[in-house]
């Protein structure tokens, strides 16, 4: 399924052909016609592509044609790429130099080693496609268009975003196992400090929703005081597990490190929640555990924190083993049967088609299939989205690839309308297991990689993708604010799976516990490191040619030697790490880049270098752990002229002069000061605004005509304006 990602990476060259093309500063550069024969020779190829992917799976050359071909796709791109950052570089040096009434770097001898450097350079491509292009028809390969896939039709009026996993059909055959669950913690066999109850069972049986729907019980919520809910995934980590019960009460408490310091920090927060009462209990839900070497420290730990009987554990998982460690009583699991097959075909009508009656022929068919669920949730899930296609398009495969939940969510990702949607999916195994998807931070972040095209309607674009993963239910668990836009969401483990599988040949998490490096991890293009192990710095080296996007909780810059940089980013995402104080003066030098997020390190100050990120249309610096110290821009800021999306939390973190960003399209927050640079009057220039826009401290306006040089009657795109007289503002405070 990665070689179907391919058309993606050819698709966006193409696209970025058209786009440099049409601009009038590329025909100062002489390319006119090399650009015109790459548009046209990567078209061709693109023709061979539907073809060269049903083949490859029999013919091993065809497989090889393919993975070369990926390769020079993704270096025409980087190749394209920096023929826009010059010409963005050359738009802002062109400003510059009309301020300062002189015109004379077109014919600098920069400008001509550049030529020099790009030709030679798209002679390259354009010799490798002429191979290519002579191997595919040695191959036999077929020239022909794309089977088009209509995409899903958005229900429920005019707003795209109406469609949700979840739902009532939650609760399809699961009420008897609330009450049985809730039975066993509020009369659990042995009286314990810690009672615990294991909810055991396969894969998209719904274990998650059950213990969810237990969580919110009227009845747990009488009996238990204070509720914690922890999703473990991989490894049983106690110090993790103690740190998130701590973070729950959510008052910016300082968290030790040792472990008995958490233990009675956890203990006092606990009984800090007694609101008259005697005796409070507690409830955990672990979720999705699958080791349980810490589980002894682990319920020591729990057992120290309240010494009153009556706390209760959840912990859900698919391995007996696990249940039998936490719980040695079987009698006190509890193992949810699979649905009837009336149940699941209520989920699948449910998802499928809402408010309208389903015909005749169909329904015989939905029936069959409905059998074919074998009472898993998640199955009917998935093919109640996949109906609703059936119903537009009366398109459906053998009744034999619904019997197993893989074979259902392939079929869901192959009928997905776009090769750039797939690519889409894919990039979600970037993420760890049971993710908080943030709708803004996802489509940024696809922006970046080039996923959405390169138009003004990109945002557009990737609220269509996310409609169409939604209507799939390759996500779930959606939340939506007040009037009903998507906030935030997640994927099933076992939709997260195939997102691994369908992305193993250029996706990886680096772990302790990953696999032995070795140059084969040369063609890693997205990497998301999760430890500081001795085998970093090795795989640092070898992925730094190739990658596109890094999140890391670490310094990597502090692991590479100066020869190796990572030419080709586009995407940054220092988050979550007390010891990352500061980036790299090369930064400038990455001139892909096109999103940096630092938020939630101790990084103080962008450096100068910074300015020359032409490309950068995301920046976030939320929740910055030295919440005291004012964080330093540099001059020059304004030529970040591509930058769409900016995210900071206080006065203390907003640039000065943030009206010369006339492309910003998200600013969640704007304080208004007194001094210059500060004014209300910033906002004047910032039309392109969409979204929320919270201003704060207004009672700094000095008079009216100062405040309608804020133009917000211009701000068309705004949908939300929340004006603060007096307090410091309400988004994401640090």
């Amino acid at each position: 399924m990665a070689e179907a990602l391919l058309g993606a990476v050819v698709n966006q060259a193409v696209a970025k052909v058209i786009s440099i093309t049409a601009d009038q500063i590329s025909l100062a550069l002489g390319f006119e016609k090399q650009l015109k024969r790459l548009g046209e020779t990567l078209g061709m190829i693109e023709a061979f592509l539907q073809d060269a992917e049903e083949k490859q799976t029999k013919n091993k050359s065809v497989k090889l044609w393919l993975k070369r071909l990926e390769d020079v796709a993704y270096e025409a791109v980087d190749v394209l790429d920096e023929f826009a950052y010059e010409i963005l570089r050359r738009k802002v040096e062109i400003r510059n130099q009309i301020r300062r009434k002189v015109l004379d770097f077109l014919s600098s001898k920069n400008s001509i080693l550049f030529r020099l450097k790009m030709a030679n350079k798209i002679k390259a491509i354009l010799t490798s496609l002429d191979d290519l292009n002579n191997l595919a028809s040695q191959f036999g390969l077929q020239q022909r268009a794309r089977d088009p896939i209509t995409p899903v039709p958005a229900y429920g009026g005019p707003k795209v975003e109406t469609i949700s996993y979840r739902g009532h059909s939650n609760m399809v055959g699961r009420k008897h196992d609330v009450s049985k669950i809730v039975n066993l913690l509020v009369n659990p066999k042995d009286k314990q400090v810690v009672s615990v109850v294991p909810i055991v069972g396969m894969a998209g049986l719904g274990k998650t929703t059950l213990a969810k729907l237990v969580y919110d019980d009227l009845n747990v919520k009488m009996l238990f005081d204070v509720k914690f809910w922890v999703c473990v995934s991989d490894h049983l980590d106690v110090k993790r597990i103690l740190k998130e019960m701590l973070e729950h009460f959510n008052d910016q408490i300082s968290i030790p490190q040792n472990k008995n310091a958490m233990v009675e920090k956890l203990k006092q927060k606990i009984e800090g929640a007694r609101g008259g009462k005697d005796q409070i209990k507690y409830l955990l839900v672990l979720d999705d555990v699958w080791d349980v070497t810490e589980w002894k420290d682990l319920k020591l730990c729990l057992e120290g924190t309240s010494k009153n009987g009556g706390n209760g554990v959840i912990v859900t998982t698919r391995k007996e083993d696990v249940a039998s460690t936490v719980q040695a009583r079987s009698d006190q699991w509890h193992q949810p049967e699979r649905l009837e097959d009336e149940e699941c075909w209520s989920i699948i009508k449910e998802h499928a088609l809402r408010d309208s009656p389903i015909s005749h022929e169909l329904e015989p068919i939905g029936k069959e299939i409905a059998k074919q669920c074998q009472g898993v949730p998640l199955v009917a899930n998935v093919i109640g989205g996949l109906m609703s296609k059936i119903q537009t398009n009366g398109v459906w495969g053998s009744t034999e690839s619904v019997l197993e939940v893989e074979s259902v969510l392939k079929l869901s990702f192959h009928h997905l309308s776009s090769p750039s949607l797939k690519k889409c999916f894919a990039y979600c195994a970037m993420f760890p297991k049971d993710y908080c998807f943030e709708k803004e931070e996802l489509i940024q972040l696809w922006m970046a990689e080039g996923f959405l095209g390169s138009s003004m309607a990109m945002v557009d674009n990737g609220n269509k993708y996310l409609n169409e993963l939604l209507s799939n239910s390759l996500f779930q668990d959606v939340t939506r604010d007040t009037c009903g836009n998507i906030l935030t969401f997640k994927m099933h483990d076992s939709v997260h799976d195939l997102s691994l599988s369908v992305s193993k040949f250029d996706a990886l998490i680096f772990q302790e516990n990953s696999s032995p490096i070795t140059n084969e991890c040369s063609h890693i293009r997205h990497l998301n490191v999760g430890c500081d192990g001795e085998s970093l710095p090795r795989m640092l080296t070898i992925v730094a040619p190739k990658l596109y996007s890094l999140f890391s909780e670490i310094n990597v810059f502090k692991k590479l030697p100066k020869s190796f940089k990572f030419k080709r980013l586009r995407v940054l995402k220092l988050v979550g790490s007390y010891y990352i104080f500061a980036l790299p003066d090369s930064l400038g030098e990455l001139k892909h880049l096109r999103y940096l997020d630092i938020s939630r390190t101790r990084i103080k100050a962008l450096p100068k270098s910074s300015t020359k990120l032409y490309h950068l249309q995301t920046l976030r610096l939320l929740r910055l752990l030295d919440s005291f110290v004012k964080f330093t821009f540099p001059d020059g800021l304004e030529n970040l002229i591509s930058l769409k999306h900016l995210y900071f939390a206080s006065e203390k973190r907003q640039p000065d002069n943030i009206g010369n960003l006339t492309c910003l399209q998200t600013l969640p927050v704007f304080f208004v000061g007194s001094q210059r640079g500060r004014s209300i009057k910033e906002l004047g220039s910032l039309n392109e605004l969409r979204g929320e826009l919270e201003i704060c401290r207004l009672g700094l306006v000095r008079n009216k005509q100062e405040a309608n040089g804020a133009n917000l009657h211009l701000k068309e795109k705004l949908c939300k304006l929340i004006f603060d007289f007096e307090g410091i503002g309400g988004y994401n405070n640090e």
